[in-house]
């Protein structure tokens, strides 16, 4: 290993050569590059073995490869048999005691930084502490939106449920799943341009909503956040505080648990006292401090700010038009998913056709509970709103609300065989019985469709 250069002579060698180090960087600024050269420090010496190791394609590795040992950090002993050099093996070393330091300053920063706050908070052996007037609970539902919204709008004096928000907003109707894959993150996984949509339709309930949001993973790395993302999580929280103390209504937040919606309903100290989905899991509530929040995509907030009177016979046009378009996914809908009936073909196929270690049985487990969930809430919105109309309007009504059921029974008999749970089995027996099932769901969805579109004509 050679030694540590003289600051001088390391001012000389950067500036007479910037383009050669930089070079040098770039040639292993590679998370693939950084783990062949990790793997050849293991003495995985072999083509083959570093093929399995990385999972790259042939042809990739070779090329890997062949720029690793263009700048000399990779040397070819033998046909498909590689090592590491010296440059390499202190390029590493460097790389790696540097991430090393940094690592552990950004962490004495953080601590730091906690401590410091943490300090104004506490009184004697007393923390501030405040829970908001009203009553206020998450109301049980497996879309979380649903619930958070719900529970937020019943401690506003709103006279509605989980049904009122999941058909007013146009949530319900919507069936959205990841392609190739059978991931949790479906029910969740929408555009902006969509969730603004679910939002505005969310207003018709009586409450305009102010939507706060950072639009970046929070933390964007695996582990703690930084000091940059906790003062981030700080003025979210002095905000929502804010909103406790003068006007003591709830918060409804994304983050509090991965990946979902909760209600934030007072503090303790840094902590926020809240009512999430851990009370369909029969879990304990406990604070969440103000810089744990776990939020994939974004953090996401809901301030109520003005209540408001809507015209009753526009607003259910509304919902059902917004309805229509998000059972037929005619909103926004991202790139590596599918919404809608189709939805339900890919999630079959994939179902069908993944090996058992890829498939995810969280993932297929709590998105059926949510498409079922989605399908009662469709059937009960649609049997509300034809009590209010007659003639044609009420008899297509009734037809789509029909259709919302047997898809409802269908789902129900998938989460029989597929029934909430972190683990289980994914047999290909039962994994074709579930494709079948989400098959037959799928002519009721488009029947559903077209006669709320006949109902909103009349």
């Amino acid at each position: 290993m050679s030694k540590k250069i003289h600051e001088k002579q390391l001012q000389s060698i950067l500036f007479e050569s910037p383009k050669g180090i930089a070079e040098l960087l770039k040639s292993a600024a590679h998370p693939a590059r950084i783990q062949i050269l990790a793997l050849l420090l293991r003495e995985e010496h072999e083509f083959s073995k570093l093929m399995q190791h990385t999972e790259l394609s042939k042809t990739a590795l070779a090329n890997h490869l062949n720029l690793l040992m263009k700048k000399g950090l990779v040397k070819r002993v033998a046909r498909g048999e590689y090592i590491l050099t010296i440059d390499g093996k202190e390029l590493l070393n460097a790389a790696a005691a540097t991430y090393k330091d940094s690592t552990r300053r950004e962490e004495e920063r953080r601590e730091l930084l906690l401590r410091s706050y943490t300090k104004g908070l506490i009184e004697g052996k007393k923390l501030n502490k405040k829970i908001i007037n009203k009553k206020t609970e998450y109301q049980s539902c497996w879309l979380s939106y649903t619930g958070a919204i719900a529970g937020s709008l019943k401690a506003l004096g709103v006279d509605c449920d989980t049904v009122d928000v999941g058909g007013y907003s146009g949530y319900a109707f919507l069936i959205n799943v990841s392609k190739g894959v059978t991931c949790p993150s479906g029910p969740t996984a929408l555009p902006p341009k969509t969730w603004k949509r679910i939002h505005k339709g969310t207003e018709s309930l009586g409450w305009t909503i102010e939507h706060y949001e950072y639009p970046h993973d929070y933390p964007a790395k695996e582990g703690n956040p930084t000091p940059q993302e906790i003062e981030i999580a700080k003025k979210l929280f002095d905000k929502i505080k804010r909103e406790i103390d003068e006007r003591d209504r709830p918060v409804v937040l994304w983050g509090l648990i991965v990946p979902e919606y909760g209600i934030v309903k007072g503090y303790k100290g840094n902590s926020y006292i809240t009512s999430t989905f851990r009370t369909l899991t029969k879990k304990p509530e406990e604070p969440i401090n103000f810089y744990d929040l776990r939020a994939p995509g974004c953090i996401d907030a809901f301030f109520f700010r003005d209540k408001v009177d809507m015209d009753a016979t526009e607003a259910d046009r509304e919902a059902l038009e917004r309805a229509i378009n998000f059972a037929a996914a005619n909103v926004p809908i991202l790139g590596n998913y599918v919404g809608g009936p189709t939805a339900l073909d890919e999630w079959a196929n994939v179902l069908e056709t993944l090996p058992e270690e890829k498939q995810n049985y969280m993932g297929n487990s709590y998105v059926g509970a949510c498409v079922a969930e989605g399908r009662w809430m469709s059937r009960e919105f649609l049997t509300r709103l034809a009590k209010k109309y007659h003639g044609e309007q009420l008899k297509h009504l009734q037809e789509a609300a029909k259709c919302y059921e047997k898809g409802w029974k269908l789902m129900e008999e998938f989460m029989r065989i597929f029934p909430f749970k972190f683990q289980g089995e994914m047999k290909l027996e039962d994994r074709k019985k579930g494709a079948e099932i989400l098959r037959k769901v799928k002519p009721f969805e488009e029947e559903a469709i077209k006669h709320m579109k006949k109902a909103l004509e009349e």
